[in-house]
């Protein structure tokens, strides 16, 4: 069963409701590239999303899951 980012987060899904997705996703993303732990740019990508969206770090965290998994699961495709 897929469930979508937007059953964590109501903006999840709306781009015109929440325009820091790209954001989030490319400073995990350039994380990653240089080296960090997926723990530690998991947590920085949670950070900017709280930055933007406050949140609880357990609901953010979700969120950029969510998200991760999402775009991953596209690049593939």
């Amino acid at each position: 069963m897929t469930h979508s980012c937007f059953e964590v987060f109501d903006k999840a899904d709306d781009p015109e409701a929440c325009k820091c997705k790209g954001i989030v996703l490319n400073a995990y993303g350039n994380l990653r590239a240089h080296g960090m732990p997926e723990s530690e740019a998991l947590k920085a990508a949670s950070r900017i999303l709280r930055h933007h969206h406050p949140s609880s770090v357990a609901e953010s965290r979700n969120v950029v899951e969510c998200w991760i998994f999402e775009h991953s699961r596209q690049a593939a495709n």
